[in-house]
């Protein structure tokens, strides 16, 4: 409460002065202003207090990029599909037939699964399962990898 009070009586005081200054040393009278209130504002501070870090431990660099890769082979596949069918392609996928004909509909599922495998290993890292977090990233990460192969094959074939 302190700290907020100090705060707003430095913006009045800042405003008023700047507005006394017609504008002639505004940049003077403000620098002035603020080098006499900052050491209230500092000085309830314990600066013994360690170091809050916001976030959780370190993925490493393993999960990250298991999830850039997971995001580049979606946008692959999405990318390869609407390309395919354009050139007379049919889909193969039984659950994504009546999504595939509609690009923005695909891309909506293309993110939302990405952000649900995302989620989902982020939940299992937090909860102390690394290893399942980053087998569930793999697993995402070689399915997308053989569809994206797969529909590389069909584009080279259709050429």
């Amino acid at each position: 409460m302190v700290r907020f009070i100090t705060a707003a009586a430095l913006v009045l005081t800042v405003s008023g002065n700047a507005i006394a200054a017609d504008g002639a040393d505004a940049a003077a009278t403000l620098a002035s202003s603020a080098a006499a209130v900052a050491p209230a504002l500092a000085a309830d501070v314990d600066w013994a207090l360690p170091a809050v870090h916001i976030g959780g431990g370190s993925r490493g660099a393993v999960l990250p990029s298991l999830y850039v890769s997971l995001a580049g082979l979606q946008a692959y596949d999405a990318y390869s599909t609407v390309t395919g069918l354009r050139r007379g392609a049919v889909e193969a996928n039984g659950l994504m037939k009546n999504v595939a004909g509609n690009p923005a509909a695909l891309l909506g599922v293309k993110v939302g699964v990405t952000a649900a495998s995302i989620v989902l290993a982020e939940r299992l890292w937090k909860q102390n399962r690394r290893v399942a977090a980053i087998a569930t990233m793999i697993a995402s990460n070689a399915v997308m990898a053989a569809v994206a192969a797969r529909n590389g094959s069909v584009l080279r074939a259709q050429r």
